[in-house]
């Protein structure tokens, strides 16, 4: 979920700054891009619930962060494009929505296999990643930001320096594939759904965590 959080995270702070700087508008094309996102991850979530009992939470998880993956890689190929880039955020999104559909059930494993070995349940502990990769993704580009030279101001559009241009493109190239590909990696050592622990209804059922 934090890779989930961190994904989200990097396109929703990065991309503004991309439209703006990288295609000269940061109206239309951030709405465009970030409601187009947003409408396949919603229009195609329903589609996952027979592919996840077909081949389970982990399969069908992997599956879309190698489609995520490639659809970053799309991006590279033309990043000035912005029908190049739309092209690569439809994909990238139709690959996270196996993500979206299974994480929380994946949580829920998790949460499960933990008390099953521990005793302990550690719900808050476990949810509470979502604010920590969210957090972690927007101070880490904020600082790389600046540490390229970004000009911060409130009067509106300046020119930014070659060097902070060239991080806003790195970042929006760089962030969401480096995250697809620790989803992958990630995703192929999860073995919780074949670990799911039975007997833990039986355990609660005599009053023991």
């Amino acid at each position: 979920m934090d890779l989930q959080s961190v994904s989200f995270g990097i396109s929703g702070t990065i991309l503004p700054y991309y439209c703006k700087y990288i295609f000269d508008n940061d109206t239309w094309m951030y709405s465009t891009l970030y409601l187009l996102e947003t409408l396949v991850l919603v229009a195609c979530v329903f589609l996952c619930a027979p592919l996840i009992r077909r081949f389970g939470k982990r399969n069908t998880a992997l599956a879309g962060a190698l489609l995520a993956f490639a659809g970053q890689l799309l991006f590279f190929l033309n990043p000035p494009s912005f029908p190049w880039v739309v092209m690569s955020c439809v994909v990238r999104a139709v690959g996270l929505v196996p993500l979206n559909a299974a994480v929380f059930g994946m949580i829920g494993d998790v949460v499960e296999f933990g008390q099953w070995k521990t005793h302990i349940r550690q719900e808050s502990l476990i949810f509470a990643g979502t604010k920590v990769g969210s957090g972690v993704a927007s101070a880490s580009m904020t600082g790389l930001l600046l540490a390229a030279g970004y000009i911060r101001s409130s009067a509106g559009t300046v020119a930014q320096p070659n060097s902070a241009l060239n991080m806003i493109m790195t970042i929006y190239k760089f962030g969401p594939l480096i995250v697809a590909a620790i989803a992958v990696i990630t995703l192929s050592l999860y073995k919780r759904d074949k670990q799911y622990p039975a007997k833990l209804p039986e355990r609660e059922s005599r009053g023991e965590l």
